[in-house]
């Protein structure tokens, strides 16, 4: 048994090993990056290397680097020809000196605490290589939506042992709430520049299934905004990525078959969502390439040849209808996102 003085110095030299790169991924978001780099100004922890990798930006991002460049110690700002948001992740991630990385999206927000109370948690659990922190999801005008990870789910600690905790994983996080050390992103490999969407998922899976220690934080601890405008906002997009995902990750995995009827059972209740915001045409060959990766499916099979019969567009009111019971039943507080980020972060 280690005496309290072992512990203390090993408490130590974990605390020493944690050193933060902070990656903001932008392009053409100048008008939003501001609001990212108060939050980071704003850390209680200070101490961390922040890299701003631009991803061809054609509007004024350069300008507000930078305007802020003075409120941080270790930044630095690389531009590069317009390739995605995979690649521009990577470049971010291979540059980065620090031992933890964690991605900060340029329209998100972090409260003050955000990188002191993921430090504490990694120097508590020193074997921890994922983690995933808590927030809340909210409009442009800073209307409050609803948590990222909702009510009742259960906690995660350690490596990935089910399908409940995979899908649990997969399902409820957002790339501003994670972190991860370097060397897990060295172990797992690249984020998968065939993704326009949904690379990070892609990751998330792949490092999950090999064996990597994941920890979740329910701290509020970040700010997801919708805008309208948002990068990895595309349904459609995301539906072909997880088709991928399935085809070469989850169809047959260590998880046995049960991964592999919820994989299916969630690409068949994804596609069939969309076919409410898709022309038939577009409806079609949705459906077309979900019966070829699930290798056939009966449900799906009548969806197509029901595209036929104007089926995408009767699911148009139903949407509607549905739409309006979400706004009927969301959330009322409302934030001043132009209020400093401890303010912003109050009650929360």
């Amino acid at each position: 048994m280690s005496t309290t003085g072992e512990q203390n110095t090993k408490a130590d030299a974990s605390g020493a090993r944690v050193k933060f790169t902070v990656v903001v991924a932008t392009y053409n978001y100048a008008q939003l990056l501001s609001d990212a780099l108060r939050s980071l100004a704003a850390q209680t922890l200070q101490d961390f290397e922040l890299l701003i990798v631009d991803d061809g930006s054609t509007d004024h991002t350069e300008a507000v680097v930078s305007e802020y460049s003075s409120r941080f110690g270790n930044l630095a700002y690389f531009k590069k020809a317009h390739t995605g948001l995979a690649d521009t992740r990577n470049v971010g991630v291979q540059k980065a000196q620090g031992t933890h990385i964690a991605f900060l999206d340029a329209d998100d927000f972090w409260s003050p605490e955000y990188l002191e109370v993921v430090r504490a948690k990694f120097e508590s659990s020193p074997q921890a290589e994922l983690m995933f922190s808590n927030g809340f999801r909210i409009l442009a005008n800073g209307l409050i939506q609803q948590p990222v990870f909702p009510s009742g789910l259960p906690p995660l600690c350690g490596t990935v042992q089910s399908v409940g905790e995979l899908f649990s994983v997969c399902n409820h996080y957002l790339p501003s709430g994670m972190v991860f050390l370097k060397s897990l992103y060295e172990k797992v490999g690249v984020f998968d520049t065939r993704f326009s969407h949904g690379d990070d998922v892609h990751w998330v899976i792949r490092a999950a299934m090999d064996g990597a220690f994941c920890i979740r934080i329910d701290r509020k601890l970040l700010l997801y905004r919708y805008h309208g405008g948002n990068m990895t906002n595309n349904p459609i997009a995301f539906l072909q990525t997880w088709l991928t995902i399935y085809e070469e990750r989850l169809r047959a995995s260590r998880l046995g078959p049960e991964c592999e009827r919820w994989a299916r059972s969630f690409a068949r209740d994804y596609v069939l969502r969309l076919l409410g915001i898709c022309s038939p045409s577009e409806g079609r060959s949705l459906l077309a390439r979900s019966i070829e990766a699930l290798g056939g499916d009966f449900i799906l099979r009548c969806a197509y040849l029901s595209t036929y019969l104007g089926s995408t567009y009767a699911l148009r009111p139903l949407k509607w209808v549905k739409r309006l019971a979400e706004k009927r039943h969301a959330a009322t507080q409302r934030i001043d996102l132009t209020a400093p980020p401890e303010i912003i972060f109050q009650g929360l």
